[in-house]
Parts: structure tokens; C-alpha cells; sequence
């Protein structure tokens, strides 16, 4: 590329390059295809290494001995001898060609050996976190402590994370930066405003209050109340229903399925023990579906009042009134379907990566990422843009 300087005369520009990110992935059985945190490598274009089942004698060998000698499992949750050589394969390929930043997408569950050779590593070392603070505090307050001056950029998805954190790291090394989720793939449709049974969706199980849960089907349904409940579940978890005539259940279901069970819902009901990100409520919330939740841990980053209700943990009266209402006056959960579709958009995978880009560029220049954000926060946005519901 050549400009045109001030005298006339043309100079020559060098190609920007792109920054090298390296990003350590999994994903788990339950995410729908086009959902799950490892979406986050292929918006920032990142070079992915990815936990993968090895096979062969020799490996299940070494496999039987890694769990017979090892200790991670005491402090790391899903952390298996996969892992282990996704970590040593990470690590190869940083010699090979080093990178300006590595991510790894799951800190609470892959992320060890990276931690304990972390001067292999010769770039910086960003580290997303998921799980709640109860999960992961014997981890940083004890057994890894001496270990997390390696971590450059903390990235937790939800604020109810940040202080403690902030109390391991320091509050410059510690962002909040939401979960993304697919906003063309998951989309609202027109509504049927004609139709007058109420439909609510429940979907998934992590964290999930299932004895909440079960008592406000079974209540719903010995109130006779004109509600017809999708029940997208393990097969576990499908006895829990299966005595109600007003549930419908479905395991392993499409995602093009399940993308049409939340666009004819008029509600996600969720109830959590826990949470911090919620891929659930994101996928409803992009389909315009509003959401039925608690108010407990990340849950209220991702869900107000204007695009969903949320009620005390372990509530279960309460939401069954707020149903009752849907049924004598469905308006009252079509209003907000315009609402939830537009906070999706807060969480668009575009907008995600904006901002994991800002830390990135933070952390390969010795910079601050929380000071970083604070820029990207107040810098001026375009107006996000929503198709109608």
C-alpha cells in the first residue's frame, strides 16, 4: 500500500500484522453448535488448540498412571490427562511460533501446566474464568496462590467474580467481559399474538434449582393452567416431568430444534442454585424470548427488568403467579420480547471480540487490560442494531 505525502511524493506503507493469538479450547457435549465459550477463538481469529481424546494402547498406559500420580483433580474441576497434552501441544506450538498472546478460554478447568512451566511461555497469558468463586477458592487461595503472578489478564463473565479476583490478582489484571453468543444464528421470528395457551421452554442443567423447578411445574399443572411446558433435558433428568400432562419432553434434540422451541416460547424459565454466564439465557434472549430467573450471581448482568423477571433464590410461589398472569394476560410477556432481543445484542460475539482485542493489545504492550476496557467502555459506539420481533 503507498500514500501520497505533503511534497507529492509516494511512500511506501508495511502491512499491519495481525496480532498472533493462540487459544486453548474445549467444549462439552451440551453446547448446541453454534453456542459455547470457544466460539470466542474464531471471532478473534485465533490459532486453536484443542483438547481432544487420545487413543492407542500406549496412551491409555500413560493415562492410568497420570491419574494414579496426580493431584490437579483435587483443586482443578474436569482437568483430565487430555488436558495435560493439550497444554504440552500448546506449549510446542508456541516454540514453533510464538505468539503475541495465548488465551486459555476455561482457567478454571485446563489451565495447570501452564501455570507450573510458566517460563516456557514467552508472551503474555490471558486466562478466562467461568465457574464461582465457592469452585475455584481453595484453587487460588491455597494450593496455586504462589502461581498466579503468571496470569497477565484475568477475564471473568460476570461481575459477581471481580472482587475476589481482584483480591488475587490485583485490580488491574482482573476484566469483566460477558459471555458472547450468536446473534444470526439464534433470531426471533413473528410471534403468534393469536395463539392463547402460554408456552414456556427449560433448557439445560448446569447450576439448575431442579427441586425449584419441579415444583413449579407440578404446581402449574395441578392449577390447571393453560401453559404448555418444553423440557429440553438430559435423559437423567427427565423423571423429574414426566408425570405431567403439561410438559413435553426432549433430549439431544437439533439445534435447529431448539432454536424453534425458544422463538415459540413466551418464556424461558430457568431457576439456578448458581451462575455466573448462563449460555441458556443468552440463546433465549437472542430468539426475543424473555427470561424467568434468579436473582443470584452473574445472573443479573445478563437479565433485567426490562427483558425478564427475577425473583429470590429458590422462589417458587411467586413465579407461578407470574405465570398465572401470562395466562389471563399474555401481553405481559410479549412486551418484553423487543427488550431481550436488544440486550442479546449488548452480548454479540462482534462486540465480544472488540473487546477481548483491546485486552490482547494491552497485555503485548505491558499495558494495564483493566484500564484498557475502561478506554473501550467510554469510547464512542455505533448504536447497536436489532431486527424486529
Amino acid at each position: 500500500m503507498t500514500i501520497r505525502g505533503q511534497n507529492g511524493a509516494l511512500t511506501k506503507l508495511e502491512p499491519i500484522e495481525p496480532m498472533r493469538v493462540l487459544c486453548l479450547v474445549k467444549r462439552w457435549y451440551h453446547h448446541t453448535a453454534s453456542g459455547g465459550y470457544d466460539r470466542l477463538a474464531r471471532e478473534v481469529r485465533a490459532t486453536v488448540v484443542q483438547r481432544t481424546r487420545s487413543s492407542g494402547s500406549l496412551n491409555r498406559a500413560w493415562r492410568r498412571l497420570w491419574y494414579m500420580m496426580s493431584r490437579t483433580k483435587l483443586y482443578l474441576s474436569d482437568y483430565t490427562y487430555d488436558d495435560l497434552l493439550a497444554e504440552r501441544r500448546l506449549l510446542a506450538s508456541s516454540r514453533l511460533k510464538k505468539p503475541d498472546v495465548v488465551h486459555v478460554l476455561y482457567g478454571d478447568e485446563q489451565l495447570d501446566l501452564l501455570l507450573r512451566s510458566r517460563e516456557l511461555l514467552s508472551c503474555p497469558l490471558v486466562a478466562s474464568f467461568h465457574l464461582p468463586i465457592f469452585r475455584v477458592m481453595d484453587r487460588f487461595e491455597r494450593r496455586q496462590k504462589h502461581l498466579l503472578g503468571g496470569i497477565d489478564a484475568a477475564v471473568v463473565v460476570s461481575r459477581c467474580q471481580l472482587e475476589d479476583f481482584q483480591r488475587w490478582l490485583g485490580p488491574d489484571r482482573v476484566v469483566y467481559v460477558p459471555h458472547g453468543i450468536d446473534t444470526r444464528r439464534f433470531c426471533p421470528v413473528d410471534h403468534d399474538s393469536q395463539r392463547r395457551q402460554i408456552r414456556l421452554i427449560i433448557v439445560g442443567e448446569h447450576m439448575r434449582d431442579w427441586e425449584a423447578l419441579r415444583r413449579i411445574v407440578e404446581e402449574c399443572n395441578a392449577r390447571k393452567l393453560s401453559v404448555q411446558i418444553d423440557a429440553v433435558v438430559e435423559q437423567r433428568w427427565r423423571p423429574l416431568f414426566s408425570e405431567f400432562a403439561n410438559t413435553r419432553l426432549h433430549t439431544r434434540i437439533s439445534e435447529d430444534e431448539l432454536i424453534r422451541l425458544y422463538q415459540e416460547a413466551d418464556a424461558l424459565l430457568v431457576p439456578v442454585a448458581d451462575a455466573t454466564a448462563n449460555n441458556t439465557v443468552l440463546e433465549s434472549l437472542a430468539c426475543g424470548t424473555p427470561v424467568i430467573s434468579n436473582s443470584v450471581g452473574g445472573i443479573p448482568d445478563y437479565v433485567d427488568d426490562t427483558c425478564g423477571w427475577l425473583f429470590g433464590k429458590g422462589e417458587v410461589m411467586e413465579i407461578v403467579r407470574l405465570i398465572d398472569q401470562f395466562c389471563h394476560n399474555p401481553e405481559i410477556a410479549w412486551s418484553r420480547r423487543e427488550a431481550a432481543r436488544c440486550k442479546a445484542m449488548e452480548f454479540s460475539w462482534e462486540r465480544i471480540a472488540e473487546q477481548m482485542m483491546a485486552i490482547y493489545e494491552a497485555v503485548a504492550e505491558g499495558a494495564s487490560p483493566a484500564e484498557a476496557m475502561t478506554t473501550w467502555e467510554q469510547s464512542p459506539r455505533t448504536t447497536l442494531a436489532s431486527p424486529p420481533v
